[in-house]
């Protein structure tokens, strides 16, 4: 029985944590303590702050006040002993003195004293308020008492020097002083007063009177005053509270509707973000649309040059001695003015078929980056018949298409400035890939731009290096032209990648 007892329920083992484990049936464990913390924070925090605040002002509130209402209950408790003893000490001494001062030397008081201190408590009014009444010398031994005790300690040194000095002590705490009351029958809710009593006419003290006073009429002036001060204090709290309450809550419904005011103005800021965001991502689809279609148009006016001029001069050329002829009815003068004109014509009809190569990319279209840079530098070189030198790095094959025409274009250009300024002398074209950008660098070693030009290129330059950088600029580049140390032009373009 008791093994499936134990293997039924298990409880009280410890955790590290400090909680109670308790095993149920199959070994399932609850921690109490963690799930009631883990309760109590869930519906704190389901409440609202205004809420929240009361909760904690009024419990805040209820402790100061009860800790301020004990305190005050105490000091008046204290006060109100203190000065009842006072007034009964000195009433009672108006009572002992004419009694005690017949004490001899030896402290021994006549049994005619002593007879009438007892009939002082006997059917008089001062026996209503006082149960007992002792003498004590100075030394703190008892002369005499009207109590039933059979023997009776001394009084502490502290309490007779405090006596002597003239001052009233008051005791209640009255355990010494138990079986003495139990056997006058009286219950031990007195109040024990220590008071000096003088002689006559003198401040000599002369013994030290005791007596024991009920304490029904006090307590229940102390009762009616607590209730007083407690009424008062819990008034006090109620009115504190609810003002608390009424101040919160007015901040509460402003905190409220300042917090949806800044929850609409973030909804607008983040819808004006994305509107702006979306508009940014259609500027730059604008401007990379722009780059393509001017290359389609330099490529479509290439074309038309290629398909219209240079054709009709060709057909010119083969038809002009039918032509002089056909005006003149001799062929000699027709051969000599073919012969004049077909210089002037090869030359116009290679400027216009160079404008037209250039003008046009047909080949750059399905070419990845490094190919349209090689292509690019393989043109200048068949054109000008001079040599580049060629620092390609491992460059990424899928490059926007603008990105490739616009390199294209600037090592174009770069390299046509080079051959027409530096005569084609030390030629050098590097590209390569750092942090996300694309950096294009072009130089030569001859003498291409004047010392007052090296760092006002751009401003200075011509329509070819205006162009460039309008090119790079649009695609959120930089293009830099600057003079080398030994000698030569170095053009630096940087793309980013991301455009």
């Amino acid at each position: 029985m008791n093994d499936r007892v134990n293997d039924k329920y298990a409880e009280g083992s410890q955790t590290q944590g400090g909680g109670t484990d308790t095993t149920v049936g199959d070994g399932k464990k609850w921690r109490w303590p963690t799930a009631f913390r883990n309760a109590i924070l869930q519906r704190w925090n389901a409440l609202t702050l205004e809420r929240q605040f009361l909760l904690t002002a009024a419990l805040a509130v209820g402790l100061s006040m009860a800790a301020l209402g004990y305190w005050v209950e105490s000091r008046i408790r204290s006060g109100w002993i203190q000065g009842m003893a006072e007034t009964g000490a000195l009433y009672l001494e108006g009572f002992l003195a004419p009694h005690v001062q017949g004490l001899d030397a030896s402290n021994r008081l006549p049994e005619e004293s002593r007879e009438k201190i007892r009939g002082l408590l006997v059917d008089t009014s001062l026996g209503r308020h006082v149960a007992i009444i002792k003498l004590w010398d100075l030394n703190g031994n008892l002369i005499f008492s009207t109590g039933r005790a059979e023997s009776h300690g001394k009084m502490s040194e502290g309490d007779i020097k405090r006596i002597v000095a003239g001052n009233v002590v008051v005791d209640t705490d009255l355990d010494d002083d138990r079986d003495e009351l139990r056997a006058m029958k009286l219950k031990p809710k007195l109040i024990e007063i220590y008071a000096p009593i003088y002689r006559e006419k003198t401040r000599d003290i002369i013994a030290i009177g005791e007596f024991y006073e009920f304490s029904h009429f006090m307590n229940r002036e102390i009762s009616s005053v607590r209730y007083a001060t407690w009424f008062l204090i819990a008034n006090v709290a109620i009115v504190i509270v609810i003002l608390l309450h009424v101040i919160v809550k007015r901040a509460s419904r402003i905190i409220s509707s300042q917090q949806a005011l800044l929850e609409q103005n973030l909804a607008r800021a983040e819808a004006l973000a994305k509107r702006n965001n979306a508009l940014r991502r259609a500027a730059d689809r604008a401007r990379l649309n722009a780059t393509v279609l001017n290359e389609t148009y330099l490529a479509s006016i290439g074309a038309d040059i290629h398909d219209g001029p240079i054709q009709l001069l060709s057909l010119m050329m083969l038809k002009l001695p039918s032509a002089a002829d056909r005006a003149g009815g001799t062929v000699a003068p027709a051969a000599h003015a073919h012969g004049e004109l077909e210089p002037l014509i090869q030359q116009v009809l290679s400027d216009l078929r160079n404008l037209s190569s250039g003008l046009a990319l047909p080949e750059a279209e399905n070419l990845s980056l490094a190919e349209t840079i090689h292509l690019a530098i393989t043109r200048h070189e068949q054109q000008t018949g001079t040599h580049v030198v060629r620092n390609i790095a491992e460059l990424p094959p899928q490059v926007p298409v603008a990105i490739r025409f616009c390199s294209y274009r600037v090592v174009q250009e770069a390299l046509t400035n080079a051959y027409k300024h530096a005569g084609g002398r030390g030629q050098k074209v590097e590209a390569r890939i750092g942090d996300d950008m694309l950096e294009i660098c072009v130089s030569d070693s001859g003498s291409t731009l004047p010392m007052h030009h090296r760092d006002t290129a751009l401003g200075s330059g011509g329509l070819g290096v205006r162009g460039m950088d309008s090119r790079i600029k649009a695609l959120r580049g930089q293009l830099t032209v600057s003079r080398l140390p030994s000698g030569g032009t170095e053009v630096r373009a940087t793309l980013p990648m991301r455009s």
